[in-house]
């Protein structure tokens, strides 16, 4: 042992790359190794810290911080992780709301298959969207078309749901 306690690193080992593991493994045999880690990267954010994959177990103190046990099990890897850690700023990307006008697509292929994507999402099955729109296309002969008739289609749906039975008292 060397003095003042610290045990040398073993020649051809290196640190491990999984978050929170810190051990020295020899990445030739990698997998015989056991590496109890966290499965992303940890979040410093005002004065807490934690792992972004464990946010109820927060430390307000490094020792603390580090003595918070893995998530995960697997083996040890040199390879290192595309982002180290997250703050504040990440966070707030994370949940900031996203405008839904963002990145209309020009294209109509493109907007149909967004409207699709929607209806789906809402429980439309996707053979009904495909067999209406398809039939649209083959009468109007223009995607440009279909999607505009699509709008007006849906528009007076909406319109429609305002003077039916739908909005009177009970």
């Amino acid at each position: 042992m060397a003095s003042g306690g610290v045990v040398p690193r073993p020649p051809e080992h290196v640190r491990c790359k999984n978050f929170g593991c810190n051990k020295y493994f020899d990445p030739r045999h990698a997998d015989q190794t056991a590496c109890v880690c966290h499965r992303l990267p940890p979040v410093f954010h005002e004065t807490a810290k934690y792992w972004a994959c464990c946010p109820d177990k927060k430390a307000y103190d490094w020792e603390e911080f580090m003595k918070i046990p893995g998530c995960q099990q697997g083996h040890c890897s040199d390879v290192s992780k595309e982002k180290k850690f997250l703050g504040g700023s990440d966070l707030r990307a994370e949940n900031a709301p996203k405008r839904l006008d963002d990145e209309v697509p020009v294209d109509p292929r493109k907007k149909l298959d967004r409207l699709r994507e929607g209806l789906v999402s809402l429980g439309v099955s996707p053979d009904d969207f495909d067999r209406a729109w398809g039939r649209l296309g083959a009468k109007l002969g223009d995607l440009s078309l279909v999607s505009q008739k699509m709008s007006q289609l849906f528009t007076e749906a909406l319109q429609t749901m305002d003077t039916d039975d739908m909005n009177l008292p009970d």
